[in-house]
């Protein structure tokens, strides 16, 4: 192949790879501690939505993800901490209309037990929201939650490393990473 054909050839490869990869750009919105329960699990109970005035901001992403900074249970005690929160399943619609998924590897996850937090991944899974940073056993919660946009997966992990380390999951026991 002569020099002028092969940066032809080159030019053209170049272009194509610059095109696709301009068709892979995705963004992901990233938000921080959200606890459903409190005021804001009293405004859903009442049929309003505490992320609404975000809506906008929220749908202009492609992947919308939100560390969950509760259990969303209807079972389990509270431990002995200062602070407990748990949400009740009603906040999941309103969760799902703003986001595709949340991470669960933070120091609330487990505040009202591992029953609570096994509850919580079956709920997450029923309406449809994808997690991270949790399991219902060491190797779940060490598991990334794939998301798919435009041709590119992206692997989404959550970790926490912070008090109390109970709420870990374990060979053969629900919790975080």
């Amino acid at each position: 192949m002569n020099a002028l054909r092969w940066r032809t050839v080159l030019a053209a490869t170049l272009s194509a790879l610059a095109c696709h990869a301009a068709a892979q750009q995705v963004s992901l919105l990233f938000a921080g501690d959200t606890t459903l329960d409190d005021d804001a699990g009293a405004l859903i109970a009442r049929g309003g939505d505490p992320l609404a005035p975000l809506a906008a901001l929220f749908a202009g992403a492609d992947i919308r993800i939100a560390n969950l900074e509760c259990v969303v249970a209807t079972t389990g005690s509270p431990g002995s901490k200062n602070y407990t929160f748990r949400a009740h399943p009603r906040v999941l619609p309103v969760l799902r209309r703003h986001l595709d998924g949340v991470t669960l590897a933070n120091n609330h996850s487990g505040d009202y037990g591992r029953e609570a937090f096994a509850q919580m991944l079956g709920l997450l899974r029923e309406h449809g929201l994808g997690q991270a940073g949790g399991g219902m056993n060491l190797t779940q919660a060490h598991t990334p939650w794939i998301v798919e946009r435009r041709g590119l997966r992206i692997a989404i992990l959550s970790y926490n490393e912070f008090m109390p380390r109970s709420f870990e999951a374990d060979t053969d026991k629900a919790g975080a990473a």
